[in-house]
C-alpha cells in the first residue's frame, strides 16, 4: 500500500481507475506522469488527486512502463483491491465498482469534488452480478441514494465547443421508439439547459434536436409529432428561449464547421446517430460528461481495449481531456460565447 495523505483536498478530483484488465491503469499512469511534470497545468490549475482502484496493479502497470506513481501531499491513493477482510482476490468488475462508490461517497462526504473516470466493462459488471450497463447508470443510482434526492443522468459529450447530448444510451435501435417519451426528453433537455447555464454562463443556449427518422418524419415515423415536438415546447415554455423543430439527422452536419459552430449542443435521438459524427471529429480527444447529476463527472470516451492492455500502446489522451474539462467546468458560470443567434420564440 502506497504512503499518502489520509485526508483528500475538497477541491481534490477524485479519478477511478476503471476495469484493472484493460487499458484503464496504463492510461491512468501515463496520465499522471504529466500531471507531475506538470503539463497538464499548462492550461489550467492542478487539482490534488485521489486514485481509486487496485493500487498495487497500478504500481505494476508503472513499473512495466518505467515510471513510478507521484507521491506526496497532492495524491492519495485508495486501494480497493485489498480494502476488507475479504481472503479471495476481488473480481474485476467489483473493482471497476467499489471504486465508483467509495469516490462518489467521498464526494459526496466533501472530500473530493469532481469525478474523472477510466472505462469499465459491462460483461465484467455482469459477471458478478451488477445490475447496471455502465458509468451512467451505476453514478445515478449513487446519486439518488446518497443525496436522497430524484435525478436523471444523461451523456454529453464534449470536444471543445462541439456537444452532442444521447437521449438514449446503449439500446438497440429496435427499441429507440419506445424509450423515446415526452417526459423522459424533457428532463434530457432541462438537464442540458442547466449544464449551460450553471456551468457554463450561457443562458439561451441553441440546440439542434435531431430528428429520429429519415427527413425528421417528413416522410415517415411519428417520433417527431408525438414525443420531440411536445418536449420542445415544454422547454421553451419553462425556460423562455425557443428550440427549432427537429432537423434531418443527414442536414444538421452538412455545413458543419468546427471553429464556427450554429449551435451550443446537437441532441441525438439514439447512440450511433450521435457518436458517429462526434467521434469522426474528436477521435480520442472526446470526453464523455455525465449531467443531471448533484456532482461533475467527466470521463473517457473510450472502452477497455482488453486486445491492447499490457502492451504499453495505450493513447492517454481522452483522460487527459477529461482531466482539463473537470478543470475548467469546477470554476462555474465560465464566459463562453454562445453558438449563432437566438432562435426567436
Amino acid at each position: 500500500m502506497l504512503n499518502a495523505p489520509q485526508q483528500p483536498y475538497p477541491s481534490a478530483i477524485a479519478l477511478t481507475i476503471g476495469d484493472p484488465t484493460g487499458i484503464g491503469p496504463e492510461i491512468a499512469v501515463k496520465f499522471l506522469k504529466q500531471h507531475v511534470a506538470g503539463l497538464l497545468a499548462a492550461s489550467s490549475n492542478a487539482r490534488p488527486l485521489v486514485i481509486y482502484g487496485d493500487i498495487d496493479h497500478l504500481a505494476q502497470t508503472a513499473a512495466s512502463l518505467q515510471l513510478d506513481l507521484p507521491q506526496g501531499v497532492n495524491y492519495r491513493y485508495v486501494d480497493v483491491q485489498t480494502h476488507g477482510l475479504g481472503i479471495m482476490p476481488k473480481l474485476p468488475g467489483e473493482i471497476a465498482y467499489e471504486s465508483l462508490i467509495a469516490a462518489t461517497t467521498d464526494i459526496h462526504q466533501g472530500h473530493a469534488q469532481v469525478l474523472v473516470t477510466g472505462p469499465i466493462s459491462k460483461a465484467h459488471l455482469e459477471a458478478v452480478g451488477i445490475p447496471f450497463s455502465g458509468h451512467t447508470e451505476i453514478l445515478q443510482h449513487q446519486a439518488r441514494k446518497l443525496y436522497q434526492r430524484p435525478c436523471q443522468s444523461d451523456m454529453l459529450f464534449v470536444f471543445r465547443q462541439f456537444r452532442m447530448l444521447l437521449l438514449t444510451r446503449h439500446v438497440a435501435l429496435r427499441k429507440v421508439s419506445e424509450e423515446l417519451t415526452i417526459k423522459g426528453v424533457t428532463r434530457s433537455l432541462s438537464n442540458l439547459a442547466e449544464f449551460f447555464q450553471d456551468y457554463c454562463g450561457i443562458q439561451r443556449p441553441r440546440f439542434c434536436m435531431l430528428g429520429v427518422n429519415p427527413h425528421a418524419g417528413e416522410i415517415d415515423g411519428d417520433e417527431e409529432e408525438r414525443v420531440l415536438k411536445p418536449a420542445l415546447r415544454l422547454i421553451t415554455q419553462k425556460y423562455g428561449f425557443g428550440i427549432e423543430p427537429p432537423m434531418p439527422a443527414d442536414a444538421a452536419f452538412r455545413h458543419f464547421d468546427l471553429n464556427h459552430l450554429h449551435y451550443d449542443a446537437f441532441v441525438a435521438a439514439y447512440h450511433d446517430q450521435g457518436l458517429i459524427p462526434f467521434k469522426m471529429v474528436a477521435g480520442l480527444s472526446a470526453v464523455n460528461v455525465t449531467i443531471g447529476l448533484p456532482f461533475l463527472r467527466t470521463s473517457v470516451s473510450h472502452g477497455t481495449a482488453p486486445d491492447i492492455a499490457g502492451q504499453g500502446i495505450a493513447d492517454p489522451a481522452s483522460l487527459i481531456e477529461a482531466y482539463h474539462n473537470a478543470v475548467e467546468l469546477m470554476s462555474p458560470l465560465q464566459n463562453i460565447e454562445p453558438a449563432g443567434l437566438p432562435v426567436q420564440v
